[in-house]
């Protein structure tokens, strides 16, 4: 590969990525990090109250496996999947933390922080 295909395939993968939010460690507040399975009350103790919050609840189907006494030999275990529903709580808050930071955006589930995503730039003034 040359020089210039080499620097093309770059500047490709380069554009690729410009705008899609990236994956955080987890969500840095000044010297302090709330990561993955902190609680809400655990990131507003870190970061302050976010610059926006939605609380939402989503219905979801998930597997449940249980073993049970085969009906061809009840001295046998054989396993019956079923589905349930469950409703999950959902909280999404914004940090913004200035326009020479990205914008934070900390996904929690029932009350416990799963992922946190960036987003552009902030658009306050830096602190």
């Amino acid at each position: 590969m040359t020089q210039w295909q080499f620097s093309a395939v770059l500047l490709g993968v380069a554009a690729t990525l410009v705008g899609v939010p990236s994956q955080a460690e987890g969500l840095r507040c000044g010297d302090r990090l709330a990561s993955a399975g902190s609680s809400l009350y655990e990131v507003r103790a870190t970061c302050g109250e976010p610059d926006d919050a939605q609380h939402t609840t989503e219905s979801r189907t998930v597997l449940h496996s249980t073993l049970v006494p085969c009906t061809t030999n009840a001295a046998k275990r054989c396993e019956v999947v079923s589905e349930q529903t469950v409703e999950i709580v959902i909280d999404r808050w914004t940090y913004d933390f200035g326009s020479n930071r990205f914008i934070e955006f900390a996904h929690f589930e029932q009350g416990v922080l799963v992922n946190v995503t960036r987003g552009e730039h902030g658009h306050k003034d830096p602190t």
